[in-house]
């Protein structure tokens, strides 16, 4: 008996059932290509793939990164393991006021590091094995493109489309392949230190971060991607693909990690989707310690995380101590993710710890502050549980994601490098005080929740979808087989200009030539009036 049971559970999971999927959809083989070590975005899309795995799909990771959060089992799950190296960023100093990286705008800085990412993820015996060794068949290829434009050529390997996730909002240098609108009038760059509406100097400023992002981009960013791409992917019959940009065009869903709430509201071609918020759940429970401080506090609990790039411990001792000397003036009590061992002449209502659980403090209603570095993870997950934020932006698109939580109502900001302990402080209190900042984030919290369907479910049936269908070619606009000229219709614009300016000729020549008529009908020379005069007498 026992026997038969168990022949019976196989042929039902040979048919794709007791695995969570649809009655019309089977099991499919998923390669998850995310060697970069870059592990808060990694966590932005952890629940996305482990849903993938429990819906019943075969997904294989390639990443420094595993699955299985909480001692979760996950028997259609293969991890090819990543080396880490803890170098993903290279010599780049974010806390130094001087380096490149802080004293260039990112358009500009990305022409190097983005390639230089890209060539430390994949340069690595394990991706090398993988890549020119492995011999799956998959059913789609899921790539990040954190300046990994080069990893859709794995879809050209497998035969199959290729799903890009894209962990921040859309930008010209991704747009511009999809024919994705990108209106730099009214849609400010993702890592500007402004937002829309914009003066006519941001405008300016705009425009040129838009000609970085595609012009300069095309002409020295992507040689470097394709040179990564001839070297690290020459898996067997890459003679034969196409070139990186058609590649890129033939991408058949974009996941973007944004929503009109952390973001400027946009238009998107159909293959755009936004995700924002697929990683949020609920608050659970917390560990005994953390419940009995947030459920005592009597006047509120403040979390303080700068992210897993930046490293509060690695701040200067000057900053912490202004810093500090502003937490110990507070009744709140002070939940600081510090990096270090200790933090001396710690103020009796701070406790630091090397990790929180952030998202069940968050959602925790005794939680009254959250400050932090402004990642997008962050402030999505800020906003989802309603708490208003400090913001204390480093580099990157920390600083627009925090300029646009201000101008949404339910945060204030200062850039680390201006960091006072007067500006500091009187934020702080600011937002502690003013009833109107926990109000914009509860409403804020209330729009984000409120979906037809599912954030996580959007996710999954759009990858589903592109599976089923083989691809997406119908989702793309017509608009990435134009050259740039025809796309902003400068031809037809030329072409009116011209026509204008000859009916313009034309009607002057007509008039000049009327009125030239006109006067000398009616201006006879003299001496032909007296002739005529003389011969009538």
């Amino acid at each position: 008996m026992d026997y038969r049971l168990q022949l019976v559970i196989t042929l039902l999971l040979a048919m794709g059932c007791c695995r969570g999927l649809p009655n019309n959809t089977r099991p499919y083989n998923i390669l998850v290509f995310l060697p970069t070590e870059t592990k808060s975005h990694f966590m932005g899309f952890q629940p996305l793939l482990e849903t993938l795995v429990t819906r019943g799909h075969n997904v294989t990771l390639v990443s420094p990164f595993a699955l299985g959060s909480g001692g979760m089992a996950l028997p259609y799950y293969t991890h090819v393991k990543v080396e880490v190296t803890e170098n993903v960023a290279g010599p780049v100093n974010f806390l130094d006021r001087n380096s490149l990286m802080n004293r260039l705008p990112l358009y500009m800085f990305t022409l190097w590091l983005g390639p230089m990412i890209t060539k430390t993820a994949v340069d690595k015996k394990s991706v090398r094995d993988f890549v020119l060794g492995d011999q799956s068949a998959f059913d789609v290829v899921v790539v990040e493109n954190f300046f990994h434009e080069c990893f859709v050529t794995l879809g050209h390997k497998y035969g199959v489309p290729v799903v890009q996730l894209l962990p921040f909002a859309a930008n010209p240098r991704v747009s511009q392949w999809h024919g994705n609108p990108y209106g730099a009038a009214y849609m400010a760059d993702f890592a500007a230190h402004y937002v829309a509406p914009m003066t006519f100097a941001q405008r300016a400023q705009n425009a040129v971060a838009t000609l970085f992002n595609t012009w300069v981009n095309r002409l020295f960013y992507m040689p470097l991607q394709r040179a990564i791409m001839d070297e690290h992917f020459a898996y067997a019959g890459h003679e034969g693909r196409p070139d990186l940009e058609t590649m890129l065009r033939n991408v058949s869903l974009t996941l973007v990690n944004s929503h009109p709430m952390i973001g400027p509201a946009a238009p998107y071609v159909p293959s755009y989707v936004q995700v924002a918020g697929m990683h949020m759940k609920p608050a659970g429970p917390l560990p005994t310690d953390l419940k009995t401080i947030l459920d005592s506090a009597k006047h509120g609990v403040i979390y303080f995380s700068l992210g897993s790039v930046v490293k509060s411990s690695k701040m200067p001792r000057e900053t912490v101590s202004l810093i500090l000397s502003e937490l110990a003036k507070l009744k709140q009590t002070v939940l600081w993710k510090w990096e270090d061992d200790q933090l001396p002449n710690l103020p009796k209502n701070v406790m630091v710890k090397k990790w929180f659980p952030q998202n069940d403090i968050l959602g925790h209603p005794n939680c009254r502050l959250f400050i932090t570095h402004g990642g997008i993870l962050s402030l999505i997950e800020a906003v989802y549980h309603g708490v208003p934020m400090l913001s204390i932006p480093v580099f990157g698109d920390q600083a627009h994601n925090s300029i646009e939580a201000e101008s949404r109502g339910f945060a204030l900001y200062v850039s680390y490098f201006e960091l006072t302990a007067e500006t500091f402080g009187s934020k702080l209190q600011q937002l502690l005080r003013d009833p109107g900042f926990g109000e914009a984030a509860a409403k804020a919290s209330s729009i984000m929740r409120d979906n037809p369907t599912s954030i996580m479910d959007k996710a999954i049936f759009w990858i589903e979808f592109v599976v089923r269908h083989g691809g997406a070619p119908h989702l793309r606009t017509v608009a990435n087989q134009l050259y740039w000229f025809q796309y902003y219709m400068l031809d037809v614009m030329a072409a009116a200009i011209i026509l204008m300016a000859v009916v313009s000729y034309l009607n002057f020549k007509c008039l000049a030539y009327l009125l030239k008529k006109i006067v000398g009908g009616s201006k006879r020379p003299a001496s032909k009036v007296s002739k005529i005069k003389k011969k009538k007498q």
